[in-house]
Parts: C-alpha cells; sequence; structure tokens
C-alpha cells in the first residue's frame, strides 16, 4: 500500500469515517417540490469543517508528520479527502435530481433546476471554495474557521452570480434553466467546463497548500 493509499485510509477511519458521508442524505429534501437545488450541494460544509476541527482537537497533523510520509503527501491526502466529500454530495444530489425531474417536471420555482448546467456552476463554486479553503486551512494546518468561513462565502456568492446571470441574460434561462431534453448538449458544455475548472482550481489549491504547509512548525 502506497503512503499517500494509507494516509487516506486513515482520512476515513479517523477524519472522516463513514457515518459523515452519511450527510449526502440530506440531498433527499430536494425530493420536496421546488426545495432550492444549491441547498442540496451545501451539506458538505457542516461536514467537512465539524470533522476537521475534531481531527484538529485530536492532533491529527501532529500524529500525522510523525508517520515516515511527506508533508507533500500529508497534503494530497487531505485534498484528495475534501474532493471525495464533495464529489459524494454531487453524485448524492445528481441521483437525487433525477427522480426530482420526475416530480416537478416544470422544473424548479425557487433557482436553477437540477440539469447538467447546474452540476456544472456548482462545480466551478467547488473549485472556487478549494482554492480558498485548503491553502488558508494550511497556513497553520489546523484552523478551519476563518478559511472556511471565507470559502463557504466564495462558495455561494460564486454560484448566485451564475443564478444571477442566468436569470437576467435574455434567452439564458431558456437555455439552461430548464429540464428539456432539447437543451441538454449546451448544458453538457456547461458541464464539462465545471469538471475542468474543478479539477484545475483543486490543482492550484494543492500546489498553494504545500507551499504553505511546509512554512509551518507544528
Amino acid at each position: 500500500m502506497s503512503s499517500v493509499a494509507a494516509l487516506l485510509h486513515k482520512e476515513f477511519r479517523l477524519v472522516l469515517p463513514p457515518a459523515y458521508l452519511g450527510v449526502a442524505a440530506l440531498a433527499l429534501f430536494n425530493l420536496i417540490p421546488h426545495y432550492p437545488m444549491i441547498l442540496g450541494i451545501s451539506y458538505f460544509l457542516p461536514a467537512l469543517f465539524i470533522a476537521l476541527s475534531e481531527a484538529n482537537g485530536n492532533k491529527d497533523h501532529e500524529f500525522t508528520i510523525s508517520l515516515p510520509v511527506t508533508r507533500n503527501e500529508v497534503v494530497l491526502a487531505k485534498h484528495l479527502t475534501v474532493v471525495v466529500v464533495e464529489l459524494v454530495q454531487l453524485a448524492a444530489l445528481g441521483v437525487v435530481a433525477i427522480f426530482a425531474a420526475q416530480i416537478t417536471p416544470e422544473g424548479n420555482a425557487v433557482g436553477m433546476d437540477g440539469n447538467f448546467a447546474f452540476f456544472g456552476f456548482v462545480l466551478m463554486a467547488l473549485g472556487l471554495f478549494n482554492a480558498v479553503f485548503l491553502p488558508g486551512y494550511f497556513t497553520t494546518g489546523y484552523r478551519t474557521g476563518r478559511p472556511g468561513v471565507l470559502a463557504a462565502i466564495v462558495f455561494f456568492l460564486t454560484y448566485g452570480a451564475f443564478e444571477l446571470l442566468v436569470a437576467l441574460v435574455p434567452g439564458a434561462a431558456d437555455i439552461f434553466d430548464t429540464l428539456d431534453p432539447a437543451m441538454i448538449a449546451p448544458q453538457l458544455l456547461v458541464l464539462g467546463a465545471g469538471a475542468l475548472a474543478f479539477a484545475g482550481l483543486t490543482a492550484l489549491a494543492y500546489r498553494r497548500s504545500v507551499a504553505r504547509f511546509d512554512r509551518v512548525n507544528l
């Protein structure tokens, strides 16, 4: 087993055990007609912040860097853990969105419909969340409060900006805020762009986190 794989095993046994991932089930609230889709993805935030705060209280990083692993591997494992939490929540909401579309085929009255474009916009917002939160967290290696609040604000403001643009730009809502199968092609383009932005911003977050964690004296 590689060092990163061993660290991931540790993360999901001690820092974020499966019980924390159960928060993804809260996406079921989106089966309520016209429940805002953006709330269905946001439940990963409290699970992540609580888990990391508890880990910090248990001196997780002090323990981890005492193991025969590099600091870069510690940072990579933590980034992968955060990404898994985000993608599990996203996947859960994706499944729920399929059934929600059957319950309300006319679409959501509050916020964007749960279509491919919505998930593309969310991925872009999650990428920016990672770019703010993870380097901020690794500036000290233990503080989640300030970087967490800033990252959450960036996440919701970014998604809100996309939602506002779709609502205000003439014709945009007919393409991106609809469950019409005829609009799948442009929505898939947004999803692809969102996936690329998420991957690129998370990779950038990793490089910045490595540089900052190297300067931390634990």
